[in-house]
């Protein structure tokens, strides 16, 4: 199994005063797009300013999650494997990987004279001593650690050869170690990683202000060359000037102060394109994640612990409109969501979903069956992303008009983490990113063995317990995909999560930054693309 792998609030207002009233939205227009012939060839130099929806909590990459889409500090990381455009794992440090046929076994092949940006060699040593390293539950975050949990041990038959044993057999196990979450640090460098991080990646540190700007430079002895053997990165320099809120980043393009924009809010999106025609590029990113509603399975009306708490959950799911959430909180950019992954991701399952099944007569037809009318939901969101905050809106009003009596809240993320700890909430409006392989979410969000099971669904069903424990262990993409789709039609039966849209980015940048094309999720970081092959004319 060798492989190369080889907006408006008058539009949200207005609807919530009517609970189905009209609702406009449009998609954007794309602008101009991949250089055409007779440009200028690539050069090397030129400084891009990236501005960004977010930054890291830290600096030392195996304590602190990079997020590889809005994070500038993810440019100066790599992984053992690379990422292509659509996000599948793909040669990189290693060159060429195989496993065997009980998927027990994957033997990793380096690339000879990959460097840290310290000089030191990217080796077989070095590699081994970063996964025991993050394995370490004193060394590193607990989402980096959980990629390796099904690691048990390590070897080096010689300096570009590293073999890994795991404890159970896994397809997924090479979208576990590209670069988000187990990113590679040089391992003589472990003291200075909270101050001045030595990674292998693209662009190599200089300097970080958490929230005000993140100084990457190109580090001249990357490894990934362009099609004529030229060495990449060409940029010389990028800038990071994370901005939480949409307007201010989007007002910092279009008055000059930043060259590249990772996302703009999907009001400004749906008419961007016509109102800035020829003035910039831009790039749909269609597969940044999903949203969902979250219902406590623990506590609470909608629980285990209600003999009707199933039922109440059918209640909210017929009581969604989703095509109004489409229309109104994303302005019909984006899909609605029947199950997970996208139709544009490599990794969609059909599964049925609740897409077309909005029917609030049948959920208050199922609440007074339950004799549940007026009973008390408590839903909330997180205060850092809109979407959540203005989905939540709408389900307050949705489920209101059927029956239910909502209290909606917003809480900001720690006060969110404590409240789900305690199981203190009904419902949560949130979202997740999107996973290389879907192992990444299953196996987090719907095994009932998970942690994050365990502190926010609750969810527990033998079944799909064994539908994603035979997914794990099955090489056939085909007949994993079919797997896949019996456990999201658990998910969508069961609803511990309700699944209601695919999130997407536009990202804007200026026409003179050539050659920049971002992954199907928005990661400036990917193989042969993004800002290793972009260039300022």
């Amino acid at each position: 199994m060798s492989q190369e792998n080889k907006g408006t609030e008058l539009s949200r207002r207005d609807f919530l005063a009517t609970t189905g009233g009209a609702i406009a939205g449009a998609a954007a227009t794309g602008l101009a797009g991949q250089a055409e012939a007779g440009e200028p060839k690539p050069g090397k130099g030129g400084t891009v300013r990236f501005a960004t929806r977010s930054d890291a909590q830290g600096l030392d990459p195996h304590r602190n999650v990079m997020y590889y889409v809005s994070f500038p500090i993810a440019l100066t990381t790599q992984g053992l494997l690379d990422l292509n455009q659509k996000l599948e794992p793909s040669t990189g440090i290693a060159e060429e990987w195989s496993a065997s046929e009980d998927l027990l076994t994957y033997k990793f092949k380096l690339r000879k004279g990959v460097l840290f940006h310290n000089g030191r060699e990217v080796d077989a040593a070095a590699v081994k001593w970063n996964f025991e390293h993050i394995k370490d539950p004193k060394a590193s975050h607990s989402f980096t650690r959980s990629a390796l949990a099904n690691l048990k041990e390590i070897e080096t038959p010689d300096k570009y050869t590293v073999v890994c044993k795991l404890e159970n057999p896994s397809a997924a196990f090479p979208a576990n170690v590209v670069f988000y979450p187990c990113n590679l640090m040089a391992p003589d460098s472990l003291e200075q990683a909270n101050e001045h991080p030595i990674g292998c990646g693209p662009f190599k540190f200089g300097k970080w202000e958490r929230y005000e700007v993140t100084v990457l430079e190109r580090f001249e002895n990357y490894f990934e060359t362009d099609a004529e053997g030229n060495s990449l990165p060409y940029l010389e320099r990028i800038e990071g000037r994370p901005k939480k809120v949409d307007q201010v980043r989007l007002t910092a393009l279009r008055t000059g102060q930043v060259d590249l924009i990772d996302n703009m809010a999907y009001a400004d999106a749906a008419s961007f394109g016509e109102r800035y025609k020829g003035q910039y590029q831009t790039w749909d990113v269609p597969a940044l994640g999903t949203a969902f509603v979250t219902f406590n399975l623990e506590k609470g009306p909608f629980s285990y612990n209600n003999p009707d708490g199933k039922l109440l959950r059918q209640a909210a799911a017929y009581a969604t409109d989703l095509e109004a959430i489409h229309h109104v909180v994303f302005y019909e950019r984006g899909e609605i969501a029947t199950g997970y992954f996208p139709s544009t991701s490599p990794w969609h399952a059909s599964p049925e979903g609740w897409k077309g099944k909005y029917d609030p007569d049948h959920a208050k037809s199922l609440l007074k069956k339950a004799n549940a009318v007026g009973v008390q939901i408590d839903l909330m969101a997180n205060d850092s992303w809109p979407y959540m905050q203005q989905t939540g809106e709408l389900l307050q009003a949705m489920w209101s008009e059927v029956g239910f009596k909502v209290n909606y809240n917003i809480f900001d993320s720690a006060v969110l983490r404590q409240k789900r700890k305690a199981g203190e909430f009904h419902a949560e409006s949130m979202a997740g990113s999107y996973r290389f392989d879907p192992d990444g979410w299953f196996s987090r969000q719907v095994l009932s063995t998970a942690a994050q099971t365990k502190q926010e669904s609750r969810f527990r069903n033998e079944k799909a317990d064994q539908l994603i424990h035979e997914a794990r262990k099955t090489g056939d993409k085909a007949k994993r995909l079919e797997i896949y789709r019996d456990v999201e039609n658990i998910v969508n039966d069961e609803l511990p999560r309700l699944y209601t849209h695919h999130l997407t980015l536009l990202e804007a940048d200026v026409t003179n930054l050539k050659g920049y094309v971002p992954s199907i999720s928005g990661s400036p970081n990917i193989k042969g693309g993004g800002l290793r092959t972009a260039w300022m004319a």
